[in-house]
This record gives structure tokens, C-alpha cells and sequence, in this order.
């Protein structure tokens, strides 16, 4: 019982960290004078899904309850009452967002009318160049791409079907720009390439598959790295979420995933994570090996930014003593043809000798 109280405090934590990042986002774009509609359009998906996420919690901690004990009923109250108040703060920034949002377009629109477009100039900002995410293919690639240009296009009610259409030719690229370069370009037809796309690469098989394969494929680390470590974490990361948007039972694999990925580090890592493991008073999860992993990364990052400044001065130490040798060398020089004497020779006046002193 104490190990599923546990893994449900972890998940709720995770939980809680959304809140953190879903806070921060709307912290950043309301920093913003005017929202712009794209702007609008991802903040409402990100509310939707953010909304969703109470009845998960709810469930959640529910079982918590449930779980625990008279002495931990009280905590587990509090920790309900602590999330809750975070949750409806941060849903009421979003909907004053997106109502501010909504009034502004409208007010704007009513005093350009009133005024003859006096106003227009005067509103306009403009706005960073948002790039759409070009896809070429590869099934690793598509869940970002599809939900990026579903959120951000796909879906958006201000642009017509042939303005759509312009927007995804321009963003395909190699194999998957071939499945809809022979197909007229007419508004009509928008739907049908779009169609033609989900159907070539939204296949939760072949996506599956290969998610599963680049897991299995992770390049052997021969030498321990910041670097490597924190590309096989990201490696982790990527391939696990897409596994799980993709409704396989990811929570279940931690073991296996583990052990697989172990095999990948290098002698030195591999050394230190068994020690770290053998510390642990029950079997490691998959989030644990990652923090391990994050961890080494950061000593390893820490050091070699130290070697590589020790070694820098050491080279600029270097250079300065070459170049105090070549001045003493031939300050050496000087003082030794300063130093030398020209005297007659007693048998022969005509003669000198040099004497060196």
C-alpha cells in the first residue's frame, strides 16, 4: 500500500508542475500589450487541455484519501485545498486572458468603424514572424508536427481553405511533400491533401514501431559526457511521451526501459548509477534514472567547463613564458655583447683579440 500511496504522490506531482508551466506561459503572453490570433488560438487549446486535467487530479487524489491513513488524512486535505487554490488562480488568469482577448478585437474593430479607420495605424504592432514546423517525413517527427499545425492552422476559422492549403505545401518537404504534389492547388482540395497526409503517417502501428525502435537504437556511450548523457535522457523523454499520446502503457515499462537504457552508458556512468541504484530501498522508476542521469550530466557539464578554462590558462601561461624566455634570451645577448672588451695584443700591436667577459 505505501508503494501505490507513493507513485500517486509522484503523479500528483506531476500535476502540479503543469500548473507551474501552464502559470509561466500565461505570464509571459500577457506581457503583451495586444494578443494577437494565433496567439488566442494556442491559448485556448492550452486552456482546454489544461482544464481537463482537474478531473484527473480530482480522481487522484481521491485514491490518496482513500490510501491514507488517520495521521495523513489531515496532509492529504491540505495538499487538496493547496492544489485547488493554484488551479482555479491560474483558470481565472486564462479566461480573463482570452476575454480581454475577444473585447479588445471587438472595441478595436467598433472605433475603427466610428472613426474611419483613424485608429487603424495607431493599433498596429507588429508581431514576431511565427515559422510553421516543416516535416520531411519521419514518423518521429509527425505527433509535433500534426498537433503544431492542427493548433495553429488546421483549425483556425480566419484562414480560408486555399490559404490553408498554400500554408501546408509550404511546410512539407522530401517524401511527405510528394504525397500531395500532383493534387490542383484549388481550395476544394485542401481537405483531400490534408486527408491524404493523416492517412500516409497518422498510422499508431508504424508510429508505435518506431518510437518502440528508436528507444532500442540509442548509440552505445563510450566515454562519459555531459552531452551524451543529457541527448539519452532527451532521447527518453521524446520517444515515452509519444508512446503514451499514442495510448500505450508507458507507466508500466519503467523496468524494461531501464535496464535497456543502462546498457547504453559508459563503464564510468554505468559504475555509479548500479552504486546509486543499490542505495534505493525499492526497485528505481524510469523518472529516477533520468534525475540520476540529469545529475551526472550537470557534475560532468561542471567539470569540463572547469578543465576547459584550466586549460586555457595554462596555454595563455604558456605562450607568456615563451615569449619572457625569448626576451631574457635575448636580453642575455645584449648584456653579453655589452659586456665584451677589445685589447692589443702585447707580441703583435697590430693584432686585438676579443675577449668574451
Amino acid at each position: 500500500m505505501a508503494d501505490s500511496i507513493k507513485t500517486l504522490i509522484k503523479k500528483r506531482s506531476s500535476m502540479k508542475s503543469k500548473i507551474t508551466v501552464f502559470n509561466n506561459y500565461l505570464n509571459l503572453i500577457s506581457s503583451n500589450a495586444d494578443i494577437s490570433q494565433l496567439q488566442r488560438l494556442d491559448l485556448e487549446e492550452r486552456f482546454n487541455r489544461f482544464e481537463a486535467m482537474y478531473s484527473d487530479f480530482d480522481a487522484l487524489q481521491t485514491d490518496i484519501e482513500v490510501l491514507s491513513d488517520d495521521a495523513e488524512a489531515e496532509s492529504a486535505l491540505a495538499d487538496r485545498e493547496e492544489f485547488e487554490r493554484q488551479f482555479f488562480r491560474v483558470v481565472a488568469l486564462a479566461r480573463s486572458l482570452l476575454a480581454t482577448s475577444r473585447d479588445g478585437a471587438g472595441s478595436v474593430a467598433g472605433s475603427e468603424d466610428a472613426n474611419s479607420g483613424a485608429l487603424r495605424k495607431q493599433n498596429f504592432v507588429r508581431l514576431p514572424k511565427i515559422s510553421l514546423p516543416c516535416y520531411d517525413g519521419c514518423y518521429q517527427s509527425w505527433l509535433e508536427y500534426r498537433d503544431t499545425y492542427i493548433s495553429l492552422i488546421h483549425n483556425n476559422a480566419c484562414i480560408d481553405d486555399i490559404n490553408k492549403f498554400h500554408y501546408l505545401r509550404a511546410s512539407l518537404k522530401g517524401s511527405a511533400a510528394s504525397i500531395i504534389q500532383n493534387i490542383d492547388f484549388k481550395a476544394e482540395h485542401y481537405k483531400i491533401a490534408w486527408d491524404l497526409l493523416c492517412e500516409r503517417y497518422n498510422n499508431n502501428r508504424v508510429l508505435v514501431n518506431n518510437h518502440i525502435q528508436a528507444l532500442f537504437d540509442v548509440e552505445q556511450i563510450s566515454r562519459e559526457s555531459s552531452v551524451s548523457l543529457r541527448g539519452l535522457v532527451d532521447v527518453i523523454n521524446k520517444n515515452i511521451r509519444a508512446l503514451t499520446t499514442l495510448n500505450q502503457p508507458t507507466n508500466h515499462w519503467d523496468t524494461l526501459i531501464i535496464f535497456i537504457m543502462a546498457k547504453k552508458l559508459d563503464v564510468t556512468t554505468s559504475r555509479n548509477w548500479e552504486e546509486h541504484k543499490n542505495s534505493l530501498a525499492t526497485d528505481p522508476i524510469l523518472s529516477q534514472f533520468c534525475t540520476f542521469l540529469n545529475k551526472r550530466a550537470d557534475l560532468l557539464e561542471s567539470v569540463e567547463s572547469n578543465f576547459i578554462n584550466c586549460s586555457t590558462s595554462i596555454v595563455a601561461l604558456n605562450n607568456q613564458t615563451n615569449n619572457n624566455k625569448s626576451i631574457i634570451t635575448h636580453n642575455k645577448k645584449s648584456i653579453a655583447y655589452n659586456k665584451q672588451s677589445v685589447i692589443k695584443c702585447p707580441l703583435c700591436v697590430s693584432s686585438t683579440l676579443i675577449i668574451f667577459l
